[in-house]
């Protein structure tokens, strides 16, 4: 699909979901090259994406909102640098997701607790 943001890092030896599970283990933030599937990006411009870390669903910021991602993206194997980190997200912004995402008026008025997940904050993606 393409290359997004700084792509002027190599792709080999990107750690998988459970590689990148095993050396976050015990950390509160890690620079990494991941890889895995994208589940879901952002409906409205590409501004977001999650993905699947071997079972563990990871939320994706692009650096400085520097850049985006193709809205068709889902399904798609992607490679990226950045920052892995845990995050709490606050009510406001999960809603925001969930109409990024295009979720139902059931599913939104369902958030009403700030989550903890872990995050990425990409300086760039490979998207295959």
């Amino acid at each position: 699909m393409g290359s997004f943001g700084d792509t002027s890092w190599s792709t080999e030896n990107a750690l998988n979901g459970e590689a990148f599970l095993a050396a976050l283990d015990g950390k509160d933030s890690l620079e990494a090259t991941v890889t895995g599937d994208i589940t879901a990006a952002c409906q409205t411009k590409g501004c977001w994406m999650t993905m699947d870390m071997n079972g563990t669903e990871m939320v994706v910021k692009f650096k400085d909102y520097g850049f985006f991602v193709p809205m068709n993206s889902a399904g798609h194997k992607a490679t990226m640098k950045g920052w892995a980190y845990v995050d709490t997200i606050s009510v406001n912004e999960q809603i925001e997701f969930a109409k990024d995402a295009e979720k139902t008026e059931e599913e939104i008025a369902a958030i009403s607790e700030p989550l903890v997940k872990l995050s990425f904050m990409a300086d760039g993606v490979v998207i295959e």
